[in-house]
């Protein structure tokens, strides 16, 4: 290290350095054994004195030399490979490692852990599956998160999901998948990530009773997003179907004609809760199932909870109508 202190020149001390490392690989057991309690004192290594021992150490690479509180001292891992490299060029240090991989944020921030439970599904014993995802997952509720959407994780949406799924299994004995990964990480591509995870969703499961894509609204005000239902002030929700405006959709009437069912029998047990069937001009990835639906609990200006009451009264009507579907179809078999 002593021929450093002559070595202005980066690329010459660079190369030096690169010596001492490889001349650390080849006699590592040797070396260690030199100090073999992990650390040796300056003057044990140079037959100097302290003050010129001290000079040189830090003149020719400051970074390796430590002061261990006024014991100046080297430490074993002032000779790790990766730390000789760093401390000869200076721009290492600026460069992390995760900066230069893809960025994942993938990690809800929610209870809800993320998970991408198609994969592990096994094949229904029945046809009383429900699947929910988040093609939105980010989406949530202002007065609970203080902001309308969680950047690369879940929001309020996914709890909403999640109460849906409580009540679905618990009350019904249906069985409900839950699929809460983050489909817009870029938002522009949203849909057709989760397309993807219905797509794989489905290639497992095509006996699927009901797909459901929960989202939560955007331009409504704190007024028109309550509803009174049995006392209490909770969110509306509504149903959006995708049509054949843009794209080819020739059933896309089947979803119609089952988000209006729905409609009407919260309109029965609730009135007020449903604020109706709207036909957009996306297809919404409803055109990869037949009873697909795209719901809308609460808006931006709603908190968690009151969607999550809105999302239980729903499930029930929800729990019901799989149930009476289920009857009949086997009423029709005999």
């Amino acid at each position: 290290m002593v021929f450093l202190v002559f070595a202005r020149n980066a690329f010459v001390r660079f190369f030096i350095i690169l010596a001492v490392v490889f001349l650390l690989f080849f006699t590592g057991n040797e070396f260690k054994s030199f100090i073999a309690d992990r650390q040796i004192n300056f003057h044990n290594m140079f037959s100097l004195s302290d003050n010129a021992s001290k000079w040189l150490l830090r003149s020719a690479s400051p970074l390796i030399f430590q002061s261990d509180g006024g014991g100046d001292t080297l430490d074993w891992y002032s000779f790790d490979p990766e730390f000789l490299l760093r401390s000869e060029l200076p721009f290492l240090p600026r460069t992390k490692t995760d900066e230069l991989s893809e960025t994942a944020l993938t990690e809800p921030t929610t209870a809800i852990p993320e998970k991408d439970a198609s994969k592990s599904l096994q094949p229904p014993a029945n046809q009383n599956m429900v699947f929910i995802y988040h093609t939105h997952t980010g989406e949530t509720y202002t007065l609970t998160d203080g902001m309308d959407r969680l950047d690369g994780k879940c929001g309020g949406v996914a709890t909403v999901g999640a109460a849906i799924q409580e009540v679905l299994e618990k009350n019904y004995g249906l069985r409900v998948v839950h699929n809460t990964k983050i489909h817009d990480k870029q938002y522009a591509v949203s849909y057709r990530e989760s397309e993807k995870t219905v797509r794989n969703f489905l290639s497992d499961n095509p006996n699927a009773a009901v797909i459901i894509d929960i989202h939560r609204d955007a331009g409504r005000s704190r007024k028109n997003s309550l509803v009174k239902i049995n006392g209490q002030q909770i969110a509306p929700l509504c149903f959006i179907v995708g049509s054949d405006s843009r794209q080819p959709f020739p059933n896309w009437k089947e979803n119609y004609q089952f988000a209006g069912q729905l409609a009407g029998k919260l309109d029965e047990k609730h009135p007020g809760l449903c604020l109706g069937v709207r036909i957009g001009a996306g297809r919404y990835n409803q055109f990869l199932h037949p009873r697909s639906l795209l719901v809308e609990v609460g808006s931006a200006s709603n908190s968690t909870e009151e969607a999550v009451a809105a999302a239980r009264l729903f499930a029930d009507v929800l729990g019901e109508e799989i149930l009476s579907m289920t009857k009949n179809e086997k009423d029709s078999q005999k």
